[in-house]
């Protein structure tokens, strides 16, 4: 299990460029004014196109985040003046619980939807990965420091968590114009889970006797594991060599691990200049069994009587540093035995959007939004203003600024391309993290707190019905009524709106 342990703290320090805050996946996508993905986040925002389709290569996300293990906090320089790594300036800068690293991938199969006069329908297929490891600055402190920076009351908070899930959802999108001002949607999913890793460790305290130097421990560990694989699998150790004699024709058991979720919003259109919408992303859950636990929950254990007898036995190397973190770690977590577990529920990261937009002229359109992430039990809030423009009728731009509670600020940027029926966009929400392409890979890991990147290629069918094009016939029927001459009805203009094509 110290093996285990090694791994997790090496991850907490120099991978967190592979890593990202895994419900703070981009919105930046939604803002090009041409892209069909305006309703992915909220299917209440009334979909611009007769059609869209999408397969393979429409959708691909990849983000990362890194709370706090910053560049700047690693390095320190030696009384010769030459720079070196400076594991206590890193510790002394960490949260002191709140620390977080976080992966989120997508990759879209399938995207297939049409539109019935005021209906649209979407069929999509998603595979996503998102992971989280939360880990206390003690927890790094031990491993540099060792026990004696945490003598007496002055407790070492020995705490980490890890919530990793791979899963696959099938949608249906359904979204309807009640009128040309007011659109609502909702996008239920099913889900099916692929595999979750989900171990606490929190309320973890070392002591270590301020008079003694005696070390004890109250703990509380709890791991779940959860896949689709059929094994007989018991011990930590034995996940890698699943797959040696595996019989693949029966390995994979697909009607377990299955869940449910849901998207919904509506948007509300005042005029071709002015727009509101409000919507409720990835809110459900996913059902695991066929499970492995692990449960150790203690108080008061008597690790060590003593490791050391002085600090002047630290000063000349008396202690055997690798052994006292062994020992301590293997009376912490114990064996890796797995057992039989119970079904258990892990939730989708839940997000709520309010947005605001302006648009004066198609080249120019301003955009607010506010966002709320249910993470771990708490609400984590995200604002952000965008500029988004439409040019030459195929080249659509937008940047974006964000500011989070957690991920600090971003400043996001995208580029889509319209040509008929053919889509291209490439955006992000942290474009300065391409100043770091060419440092070395520890400072391009952690210059930010965040970066992601999303492109694809999709198609779409039909012409793209803005706004501006939809109240148009206001102007036209307030000239008609000047002139006693029939007005239609705002459904009958939206009605026929659907059955032509629109520049």
């Amino acid at each position: 299990m110290k093996k285990l342990y090694r791994f997790l703290i090496v991850a907490a320090l120099i991978c967190s460029s592979f890593v990202a805050k895994a419900q703070n996946d981009g919105i930046t996508f939604t803002l090009l004014p041409q892209m069909p993905y305006a309703n992915y986040l909220n299917p209440g925002i009334r979909m611009p196109y007769k059609g869209v389709f999408g397969i393979g290569v429409s959708n691909i996300n990849f983000s990362i985040f890194n709370s706090s293990v910053k560049y700047d906090n690693i390095f320190g320089t030696d009384s010769s003046g030459e720079e070196v790594i400076d594991a206590a300036k890193l510790v002394n800068s960490l949260e002191p619980h709140d620390n977080f690293i976080n992966t989120n991938f997508s990759f879209e199969i399938l995207n297939l939807g049409f539109r019935v006069k005021k209906l649209f329908f979407n069929i999509d297929w998603r595979t996503k990965m998102n992971a989280e490891f939360q880990y206390s600055r003690d927890f790094v402190g031990f491993f540099v420091f060792g026990n004696g920076h945490y003598l007496g009351e002055n407790a070492c908070d020995f705490n980490v968590g890890i919530d990793a899930t791979v899963y696959t959802e099938i949608g249906l999108g359904i979204q309807y114009d009640i009128n040309k001002h007011l659109t609502v949607g909702v996008h239920p999913k099913l889900i099916g889970g692929i595999a979750n890793a989900s171990i606490n460790n929190e309320k973890t305290k070392i002591y270590t006797d301020a008079s003694t130097y005696a070390i004890s421990a109250d703990f509380n560990l709890d791991i779940k594991l959860a896949s689709v694989l059929k094994t007989d699998v018991s011990r930590i150790s034995d996940i890698s060599t699943v797959f040696e004699d595996a019989d693949f024709q029966d390995m994979f058991s697909l009607t377990e691990n299955y869940g449910f979720g849901i998207d919904f919003g509506a948007s509300y259109v005042f005029n071709k200049h002015f727009g509101i919408s409000a919507g409720v992303y990835d809110l459900g859950y996913i059902k695991w069994s066929d499970t492995k636990e692990k449960h150790n929950n203690t108080e008061g254990l008597e690790i060590n009587d003593a490791l050391f007898n002085s600090f002047s036995d630290l000063s000349e190397f008396k202690l055997d540093y690798s052994t006292m973190m062994n020992t301590v770690v293997d009376a912490v977590w114990g064996d890796d035995s797995l057992h039989v577990g119970s079904d258990y529920k892990t939730n989708l990261k839940t997000r709520v959007m309010l947005q605001g937009y302006a648009e004066l002229f198609p080249a120019l359109r301003l955009t607010a939004i506010g966002q709320m992430y249910y993470v771990r039990g708490e609400m984590r809030p995200a604002v952000t203003l965008a500029y988004s423009g439409s040019f030459l009728n195929f080249l659509n731009l937008t940047v974006s600024y964000t500011q989070s509670k957690y991920s600090g600020s971003s400043i996001g940027a995208g580029v889509g391309i319209h040509m008929g029926p053919l889509n291209l966009y490439a955006v992000t929400d942290n474009i300065m993290i391409a100043t770091k392409i060419a440092a070395p890979t520890v400072e391009l890991a952690t210059a930010y707190n965040a970066a992601n990147i999303r492109f694809g290629v999709v198609l779409s069918i039909g012409k793209c019905q803005t706004p501006k094009k939809l109240f148009a016939e206001d102007e036209e029927d307030k000239k008609a009524d000047a002139s006693q001459i029939d007005v239609k009805t705002p459904d009958d203009d939206l009605d026929a709106i659907y059955n032509e094509e629109i520049e």
